[in-house]
């Protein structure tokens, strides 16, 4: 047995199989992944492609479950295993859906890390529950929101943001009795090298409307921030602080790019990377506003209304001591004119792909 053991729900989602590399790559740790329907059948498969020597090694488990249940729905012999042993835990499993209702976003993102957090209590040797938040928790918020800032009265634009900011707010008010810490990733895009990416999501939109000819008229979004960050550094971020920033405990870090470009230079880049022509006129967001709202707008753009609202929100996040913390193990978020080639490469090799097309909330629930 491993000197320490680790918990891990969502390990069979985006972010959470390169939380899994990463772990598999470079560390010594057992492994416990909870995962419910399936998403166990999703990664298992991908173990074994991966990873084919990961589960019949013992090293890594994987345990069905169900965190919108009390007790995590777990059998007897893998509760005794994983209270007997585990030592950290991280949770990434949630539903990421901006048009998801608010009932089933209540039940996977706000009960599923409350049971977390009760489980939590049950494990004597747990050094560190590590949480997976988001910059979404800022909601309408407009100026400056920092990584020490929470609740500074926001209101949300869809229940995906209020379901987050709920569920951190249960990890802060837990922070007493279960040693936390937080992440709050932005919009995660592709890998910075390979440029992989499950869904079209986030600013992904804007590439179906140019991959369209349709943004020869663009909403001009003026200063507002596209703010991403490549899975990669997402992921080393979450892993590389959890282990070893020996102040964690009680922190929130925010993994994202402290030079973020505009939407409206993250359109052009994606132009010239095309290559496509630049849109010919960005009109007031005022204008367009109204004709976003309808679901031809949607149909015939790829954008989605609940994403539009994002390129006309004025709010500059604050997070110079999360960027140093990183420096500090050794990590730095990449520039996205740097990497922008190779986004938009494998959005055009792979946009015709099942598995990137962006589908109901449903579909995410059963891939």
């Amino acid at each position: 047995m491993a000197e320490k053991s680790l918990l891990i729900t969502g390990a069979g989602g985006f972010l959470g199989r390169f939380v899994l590399d990463r772990y598999l790559n470079n560390y010594a740790h057992d492994l416990y992944l909870l995962e419910n329907g399936s998403f166990v059948e999703k990664l298992r498969a991908y173990l074994a492609d991966a990873h084919p020597e990961a589960e019949s090694s013992g090293r890594v488990q994987i345990i069905e479950g169900d965190i919108t249940q009390p007790g995590l729905a777990l059998d007897a012999a893998a509760r005794e295993e994983i209270v007997g042993c585990v030592t950290g835990v991280i949770h990434l499993a949630a539903l990421y859906h901006l048009a998801a209702p608010r009932d089933v976003l209540m039940r996977i993102n706000v009960d599923g890390t409350r049971h977390l957090l009760d489980f939590c209590r049950e494990l004597p040797h747990l050094e560190r529950f590590g949480h997976i938040s988001t910059l979404a928790v800022a909601g309408t918020h407009t100026g400056t929101f920092s990584d020490t800032d929470f609740d500074k009265g926001q209101d949300f634009k869809n229940y995906y943001e209020e379901t987050k900011f709920l569920a951190e707010k249960c990890v802060r008010e837990r922070m007493a009795d279960i040693p936390s810490v937080i992440f709050r990733p932005p919009v995660v895009v592709g890998h910075s090298e390979t440029g992989y990416i499950e869904k079209v999501d986030g600013p992904y939109y804007l590439l179906v409307t140019i991959g369209r000819n349709l943004h020869v008229i663009m909403p001009d979004c003026g200063p507002v921030k596209c703010h991403i960050a490549p899975v990669d550094f997402v992921t080393d971020g979450i892993v590389e602080l959890f282990e070893k920033d020996a102040d964690a405990i009680g922190r929130t870090y925010c993994l994202m790019d402290p030079d973020p470009v505009t939407y409206n230079t993250f359109v052009d880049l994606a132009c010239e990377h095309w290559p496509k022509f630049k849109p010919l006129w960005r009109g007031p967001y005022w204008l367009l506003r109204p004709v976003a709202k309808f679901a031809l707008f949607e149909m015939l753009t790829g954008i989605p209304w609940q994403a539009f609202q994002y390129g006309e929100q004025p709010i500059e996040y604050e997070f110079a001591a999360s960027t140093e913390r990183l420096a500090a193990v050794g990590l730095q978020c990449p520039r996205l004119p740097d990497y922008m080639d190779v986004l938009v490469r494998y959005y055009k090799e792979h946009l015709h792909d099942a598995a990137i097309r962006r589908g109901s909330w449903r579909k995410t629930l059963a891939p």
